[in-house]
C-alpha cells in the first residue's frame, strides 16, 4: 500500500500581516485505502524525512520558521534529533501533562537552542498553576480563541506580558477577529483572515485582471512561444509592464528595439509565469513584497495543487487541468480585489465550467471543496470529496508536496 501521510501548512502572521512562520501539521489518511500510521511519531517523522529530503527545507518553510506539534512521546525521544533549531518550533500539545520529566526535557530543549510553544492554551488558575513550571521556557503561548471568552483573551495578555511570553491567537479567520486581538495586544494570528477580507460594494475588476488571468491559464497550456507572443501583443499594457520589468530587472541591458519574443527568451516561461502573478497582485496590494506575502503564497499553492489533483481525474484533458489552476487563483480573487465573487463572475469572461466551480459545481467545484477542506483540516469533508472524485488517497501526498515545491519557486 502506498503511504498516504501528508503535511498540512497553515500561514501564521504578525501585527503587520506579514508571513512569520507556518504550523506543519502532519495528517494521515482520511479513507482506508492506504497505509495507516498510527503513531504519532512515527507519523511525523515520516512526514519530516519526506519533506526535509523531498520538498526541502527552503521549498516548505523559505526564510521562516515551522512550529511542530510535540506530544509527550516526542518531547522525550530523539526526533528533534532530525531538526536544526534555527528553524523550527517545538509546539507542546494541551494534553502533555508538565511533570518533572517533562519540564527537564523542556529545559532541555530550551538549552539546545529551541523555541518553545504551548498549544490551544485555555486560560484559567488552575491551567496556569498546572503549566507554570514550564513557563519559563516558552517563547509563545497559543491562545485558540473558540475556547477563551473575551475576558480570558484579555487577561491572557496581561498575564503572559509580564512572563515576555508573545501571546498568538489561533483561528483567527475574518479581518474583524484580527483587528479585535490586535487591539487587545496579541502579537501573532493564525488562520485564514487574509484571504477574506470585507468585501466592498462599488469596486470594479479592471480590465488588466482578465488579460492576466487568460494568460496565466494560456501558460498552464505549455503553448509555443509564436502564439505566446501574438497573445500578450493583444494586451498593449500587459506588453509596455513587461517591457518596463525587463529595464527595471536588469533581464535585459537594452531593450529598445526588442521583441516580445527575444524577452521571454531571456527570462524564460517560469519567470514570465512569476511576473504575471506577481502582477496579478501588485494590482490589488500595497505590499512591497507580494510574493513573500501569505496570500501570494497561498494562491500559489493551493493554485498548483488544484491542478495537480485534476491530472489524477480519469481522461483529464489539458484544458480541465488548466481550468483547475485558474480556479485556484480565482478562489482568492476576492481577496485581492476586494470584489464580490457574484462580481468576479458577472465581470470576467469565465467559461462556464469555472463559474460552475465558484460555486462548488461540477468536478472543478468539487476539487475546490477538498482544497478547501484541506486547508481548514476538515477530515470528513476530504474523504467525502476524494470518494466523490474517485481518486485514492494517497494522491493528496503527491499532490501536496509537488504543489510546495513548485510554489517555492513560482
Amino acid at each position: 500500500m502506498e503511504s498516504s501521510v501528508y503535511l498540512a501548512r497553515q500561514p501564521i502572521l504578525d501585527k503587520t500581516g506579514k508571513l512569520f512562520a507556518f504550523e506543519l501539521l502532519f495528517r494521515d489518511s482520511p479513507k482506508k485505502d492506504s497505509a495507516i500510521i498510527r503513531s504519532a511519531i512515527a507519523a511525523t517523522a515520516n512526514v519530516l524525512e519526506n519533506a526535509l529530503n523531498g520538498i526541502g527545507l527552503q521549498a516548505l518553510l523559505g526564510s521562516h520558521k515551522g512550529f511542530i506539534n510535540c506530544n509527550r512521546e516526542m518531547l522525550l525521544g530523539n526526533i528533534t534529533s532530525l531538526l536544526d533549531a534555527k528553524h523550527f518550533v517545538l509546539e507542546i500539545l494541551e494534553d502533555v501533562v508538565p511533570d518533572e520529566t517533562i519540564v527537564a526535557a523542556v529545559a532541555s530543549l530550551k538549552y539546545k537552542g529551541f523555541e518553545i510553544a504551548l498549544d490551544d492554551f485555555v486560560y484559567t488558575e488552575e491551567n496556569c498553576r498546572l503549566f507554570s513550571p514550564i513557563f519559563p521556557y516558552l517563547s509563545y503561548i497559543k491562545i485558540d480563541l473558540v475556547n477563551n471568552t473575551l475576558t480570558q483573551r484579555k487577561e491572557a495578555v496581561s498575564y503572559f506580558r509580564k512572563l515576555g511570553i508573545s501571546l498568538l491567537a489561533e483561528k483567527v479567520e475574518t479581518e474583524s477577529t484580527f483587528q479585535e486581538c490586535l487591539d487587545e495586544g496579541y502579537d501573532y494570528f493564525q488562520g485564514f483572515f487574509f484571504a477574506r477580507p470585507e468585501i466592498l460594494t462599488g469596486n470594479f475588476v479592471p480590465a488588466e485582471t482578465q488579460a492576466i488571468l487568460s494568460l496565466l491559464r494560456l501558460l498552464r497550456k505549455e503553448p509555443t512561444l509564436g502564439l505566446l507572443c501574438k497573445e500578450i501583443e493583444n494586451y498593449p499594457e500587459i506588453k509596455e509592464s513587461l517591457l518596463r520589468y525587463a529595464v527595471t530587472g536588469n533581464v535585459l541591458r537594452q531593450v529598445e528595439n526588442r521583441s516580445i519574443q527575444e524577452i521571454i527568451e531571456w527570462i524564460g516561461i517560469r519567470r514570465l509565469h512569476e511576473w504575471l502573478m506577481l502582477l496579478l497582485y501588485s494590482r490589488s496590494s500595497a505590499d512591497s513584497d507580494s510574493r513573500d506575502s501569505a496570500l501570494f503564497r497561498n494562491v500559489s499553492h493551493r493554485a498548483k495543487f488544484m491542478e495537480n489533483i485534476a491530472a489524477f481525474i480519469p481522461n483529464a484533458t489539458e484544458n480541465f487541468c488548466a481550468d483547475a489552476f485558474l480556479l485556484g487563483v480565482l478562489s482568492r480573487l476576492e481577496a485581492l480585489s476586494n470584489v464580490s465573487l457574484d462580481s468576479l463572475i458577472s465581470k470576467l469572461n469565465l467559461s462556464d465550467a469555472i463559474k460552475d466551480g465558484l460555486q462548488y459545481r461540477g468536478q472543478l467545484g468539487l476539487i475546490l471543496r477538498l482544497t478547501d477542506a484541506m486547508e481548514k483540516d476538515c477530515q470528513e469533508e476530504i474523504s467525502d470529496s476524494l470518494t466523490q472524485l474517485s481518486l485514492k488517497s494517497f494522491v493528496l501526498k503527491i499532490c501536496v508536496e509537488n504543489a510546495y515545491t513548485w510554489a517555492a519557486y513560482a
